[in-house]
C-alpha cells in the first residue's frame, strides 16, 4: 500500500489533525446519518443495522444471502447473525431451493414489505438535514466525489477483507 520515497499531495502529519482526514470525517457523517435515521426507525422497532438489509432487499425481493452480504458490504457470518435477528422480528423469510440446497433466498415479509412506505421518508428527512444549504449540483458533486473516493479504496478494500479471513 504505502511506497517508499512516493510523493504525497500532504506531508503526513497533515492527516493527524482530523479535520483533513476524509476517513475521520465520513465516519462522522456515517455516524450522525445512523443516529438520526435509527432515531426514527425505531419508532417501528427496526434498528439502523436492520435498515440496511431492508433497504437492499427493497431494491431487490428474493436474493441470496451471499449477494446481500455483498451488497451491505459486510462479512457472510456478520450477515447470518443479522438474519438471525430480522427473521426473529418477522421481517424476513429463509429459503433454500431444492435446485440447489446450498444457496439461501432471503424474502421480505408482507409488515416489511409496508415499511418502506413509512422508513423512506425518514431516510429522505435525514438527507434533507444533512445537505441544508446545499445546491442540487453541490449533492451531486458530493454524491459524485463519495463514489469516487470508493471506488479509489475498492481494489484495496477487497485485499484486506482477503487477508482478514486468512487471519480469523
Amino acid at each position: 500500500m504505502a511506497k517508499k520515497n512516493k510523493a504525497y499531495r500532504h506531508p503526513a502529519e497533515y492527516y493527524t489533525d482530523l479535520e483533513n482526514s476524509i476517513g475521520y470525517l465520513s465516519r462522522i457523517v456515517f455516524r450522525s446519518f445512523s443516529r438520526l435515521l435509527e432515531r426514527g426507525t425505531l419508532t417501528q422497532d427496526v434498528s439502523a443495522g436492520q435498515w440496511r438489509f431492508l433497504r437492499q432487499l427493497w431494491r431487490e425481493d428474493g436474493i441470496t444471502q451471499r449477494e446481500l452480504s455483498e451488497r451491505v458490504g459486510m462479512r457472510e457470518p456478520t450477515t447470518v447473525v443479522a438474519l438471525k435477528g430480522l427473521e426473529k422480528a418477522g421481517l424476513i423469510t429463509r429459503t433454500k431451493t431444492d435446485a440447489d440446497r446450498r444457496k439461501t433466498f432471503i424474502y421480505l415479509t408482507p409488515h416489511a414489505k409496508k415499511l418502506e412506505l413509512v422508513l423512506a421518508p425518514m431516510n429522505a428527512e435525514v438527507h434533507e438535514i444533512a445537505t441544508q444549504g446545499m445546491t442540487d449540483a453541490e449533492v451531486e458533486q458530493l454524491q459524485s466525489l463519495l463514489r469516487r473516493v470508493i471506488d479509489n479504496l475498492s481494489d484495496e478494500t477487497r485485499k484486506l477483507s482477503v487477508l482478514s479471513d486468512i487471519k480469523a
